[in-house]
């Protein structure tokens, strides 16, 4: 095990959390391994893909279920590389059916067989939001040199809808719970109840959303989410990063105050004069200095909520010079 890195917890019956390293903040990442009927077992996620991360999440497969014969399902929550990128590994060492969110396996697909097109939305996306021409050459590379952390899985069984039955996995359900990515899912157990919520409800970070080539009003969708996930009422939920959340009633008001608060504070600072993206996540934090990649997720943030207050007829935008767009108040 890494040194620092927590040791697999078991959170319910036949449920532990697995925590594997990320050579970023905030450092780890949380999998899950859930024994099913007899000796079979499910892993939710997984880690990045580095020899680091594989040895932490190997050691605890081996530890728990025994090893890797015994795993017959691998659930991811969302394409994001500190979730999906041992995917590869796994597929590997056992074989297991991969599942996923309809969209996310969509978007998984695209981004393989198509990349040059998937810079050029990101290229326009970054000129449109106002991103500077150095900051998104400097991210631009630092993506290329981390191509190999998920190499590409075809998904073998794509989660279509709002939910249902997980395949494979008697007593567990799947849940659509989208905003931080569009297809982002998670997955319930009915007995305790417990839900393994990958990272659409963290315990102290409110989740970041972004705008996305899949959804047109983001925001909105995690607002339902949550609603969602209240429905099921869960006892625990354990997240992707931090604690398990052993008041979820609670959490889950806390995520949908922040992000409407979020909201009425980007109204808030629109102006008569439009101001890029860009510029209004900066005035959101004004005097921070924040890691260009993380101003660069606060400027999709920002979009995501600019675009439901396009929708609702509190913003407006305009092309600038360059290519940029500008939001002002309507």
């Amino acid at each position: 095990m890494s040194e620092g890195l927590s040791a697999p917890v078991q959170v319910a019956p036949d449920l532990w959390r697995v925590s594997t390293p990320l050579p970023f903040r905030p450092h780890e990442v949380h999998a899950a391994l859930a024994r099913l009927d007899g000796d079979r077992w499910m892993l939710v996620d997984g880690g990045l893909g580095t020899d680091d991360a594989w040895a932490a999440l190997d050691g605890a497969v081996r530890s728990l279920a025994g090893g890797w014969d015994a795993v017959a399902l691998h659930a991811v929550t969302h394409m994001h590389v500190d979730h999906v990128g041992l995917a590869a590994r796994v597929r590997e060492a056992c074989g297991a059916r991969l599942l996923m969110g309809a969209l996310e396996a969509e978007r998984m697909a695209h981004a393989a067989a198509e990349p040059n097109e998937e810079a050029e939305y990101r290229a326009t996306l970054f000129r449109e939001a106002g991103v500077p021409a150095e900051v998104v050459a400097k991210l631009e590379g630092a993506r290329s040199q981390q191509a190999g952390a998920a190499p590409y899985v075809p998904v073998d069984d794509a989660l279509a809808g709002e939910g249902g039955e997980l395949p494979g996995a008697p007593g567990w359900r799947w849940t659509w719970t989208p905003g931080h990515t569009a297809g982002h899912v998670a997955f319930f157990r009915d007995r305790d109840p417990v839900l393994v919520a990958g990272d659409a409800i963290l315990p102290r970070l409110l989740p970041t959303i972004g705008v996305n080539r899949q959804r047109e009003d983001p925001v909105g969708d995690a607002l339902a989410m949550l609603d969602r996930v209240a429905a099921l009422d869960p006892l625990r939920i354990v997240g992707g990063h931090g604690d398990v959340i052993d008041a979820p009633a609670a959490r889950i008001a806390q995520v949908r105050a922040g992000y409407e608060e979020e909201g009425r504070t980007f109204a808030g600072l629109l102006a008569p004069a439009p101001r890029t993206a860009w510029e209004l996540a900066e005035a959101r934090r004004p005097g921070r200095e924040l890691p260009e990649v993380i101003r660069v997720q606060l400027t999709r943030e920002a979009l995501a909520h600019l675009q439901r207050l396009r929708a609702a007829g509190i913003a407006r935008a305009a092309s600038l010079d360059g290519g940029a767009v500008g939001w002002s108040l309507a």
